[in-house]
């Protein structure tokens, strides 16, 4: 790293987000510069390591580097090998909460990215995230930037419009931007790239171009058309927020007459003492989101059905599956053309 002079190192770490986030920045910065990203889920400080051992060289400008965490100083022992000077914190919930025993624990293991940073870096952190915008730990004298789409941040989205093509939106009330990502949470980590292209230099045609280009990260809220169904695929996704985020899509999309908006999930795991409200909370949100539910597995079966039930959905509108074959059987016999079907949480990991 310190052979290659004039690097610039931008980390990326969340609770959720941080993988998109990366993408779409790297999406974005390369219309200016030779990028390079550590690859698919290599987070860790091992991860990091071999994509400097193996695929760093001289000709790359930026190094955007995915942190991931599952105990405190996880973060702090990547930016200690790498000393970014941009950073960015898309997001601060409930996850390994089984390793980490407390939300404060993952928000002071986050920051340690934006605590890292030096007096002439950039910090750039999610406004819309309550255990973010109610940080009071920042340590650093970086420059500060906030950005929401429900909050108040330096760099905001407004009058955002959903179609079949995807979603428009005006930064600021200035710029209109047009991009095919689904969902409030690509939004912001839409914004959190402008953000760090802005500060980069990158030209905001340019970034309007790469937007527009943008391709969901696969199993993260991307979405297919095929024989009349849509399928949105959230199947990686694993927490309660990003859960609301896609099941608020799912409730928005416009389906014909007789048609369903169903969802497919197992809920969440790896949440410690807080798994089984979470999930009775998920089956509320189901409840008023969609018409049909199919729940795969026992692990979190009794609290999801008890949210359903809690939120009005008829029993005969719910399905308890056994196993993601199980589920998919049953959905053949339900489906039509027409419907629309969201897979939500950790099913290709958990529950084959």
């Amino acid at each position: 790293i310190e052979s290659n002079k004039g690097l610039i190192v931008i980390g990326v770490t969340g609770s959720f987000g941080k993988t998109s986030t990366k993408n779409y920045l790297a999406g974005v910065l390369a219309e200016k510069y030779n990028v390079l990203v550590t690859p698919g889920n290599f987070n860790t400080l091992l991860g990091v390591i071999r994509t400097i051992r193996e695929h760093l060289r001289p000709y790359h400008q930026v190094f955007i580097v995915e942190m991931g965490a599952k105990q405190s100083n996880d973060i702090k022992e990547i930016c200690d090998l790498v000393h970014p000077t941009i950073g960015i914190v898309t997001a601060v919930g409930e996850m390994h909460l089984e390793t980490f025993k407390t939300v404060e624990n993952i928000q002071n293991t986050k920051f340690e990215l934006i605590n890292s940073l030096p007096a002439n870096g950039l910090g750039v952190i999610n406004n819309d995230s309550p255990y973010i915008s109610s940080y009071t730990g920042i340590t650093s004298p970086c420059k500060l930037i906030r950005y929401a789409v429900d909050g108040n941040g330096d760099y905001k989205a407004a009058n955002v419009k959903y179609g079949a093509s995807g979603v428009t939106f005006t930064l600021n009330d200035g710029e209109q931007f047009c991009s095919r990502l689904l969902g409030v949470g690509n939004l912001l980590n839409i914004l959190a790239a402008t953000a760090v292209a802005d500060y980069l230099g990158v030209p905001v045609n340019k970034q309007k171009n790469a937007i527009a280009r943008l391709q969901p990260v696969e199993h993260r809220l991307s979405m297919k058309v095929s024989n009349g169904i849509t399928v949105l695929d959230d199947a990686y996704n694993s927490n309660p927020q990003g859960a609301r985020m896609a099941l608020g899509v799912l409730k928005s999309f416009a389906v014909g007459k007789g048609n369903k908006r169903i969802v497919i999930t197992p809920g969440f795991v790896e949440m410690g003492t807080r798994q089984a409200e979470a999930n009775k909370e998920l089956g509320r949100t189901i409840a008023e989101s969609c018409d049909y539910a199919i729940v795969v597995n026992a692990t979190n079966r009794e609290a999801i059905k008890s949210g359903i039930d809690e939120g009005g959905m008829p029993h005969g509108n719910y399905f308890l599956a056994d196993s993601l074959n199980h589920a998919h059987a049953h959905l053949a016999q339900i489906l039509r053309a027409g419907d629309v079907v969201l897979y939500e949480n950790d099913l290709p990991d958990n529950f084959k």
